[in-house]
């Protein structure tokens, strides 16, 4: 029975996981994000992206340790960018309805039905995103566009 139990445990080590290592690739490297434009979620603009969401991805490569690279672009050049795995995140104030749902992996909804996209196959890194969407504190939450 003991040995059972033990490969029952070891068995599950290492879940979830990332097909492409995308979570172990952005900690301490670079977190490769996709910016379209939707006031006042996401400014993507001639200077440096700006709004919301944006701040949140630039907190958020901070608690992983990553430095941003940002990516300016339509929803479809992006969303397309994303399947290709050139970008690990895009923002975009996309709701849950989104139609992008076939091609890329959205997060839960972190407010008033917000989600980001990622890419598909990486739960580990799916899990690091939306815990940190999820444990926003409320007083930054109630700061979000539509919240005031």
């Amino acid at each position: 029975m003991p040995v059972l139990v033990l490969a029952l445990v070891t068995a599950g080590c290492g879940l979830p996981r990332d097909v492409d290592g995308t979570l172990d690739r952005v900690r301490g490297g670079a977190l490769r994000a996709g910016v379209t434009d939707n006031p006042p979620w996401t400014e993507a603009g001639d200077g440096e992206p700006a709004g919301a969401e944006v701040e949140l991805v630039e907190r958020f490569a901070e608690e992983v340790g990553a430095r941003v690279e940002w990516r300016r672009g339509s929803e479809s050049a992006l969303m397309t960018a994303l399947g290709n795995g050139e970008l690990d995140v895009v923002v975009g104030g996309f709701e849950e309805q989104s139609p992008w749902v076939e091609h890329a992996s959205l997060t839960l909804p972190y407010v008033d039905g917000h989600v980001w996209a990622l890419p598909l196959g990486e739960n580990a890194w799916q899990v690091e995103v939306e815990r940190f969407l999820l444990d926003l504190p409320d007083d930054e939450v109630d700061r979000l566009p539509g919240r005031r």
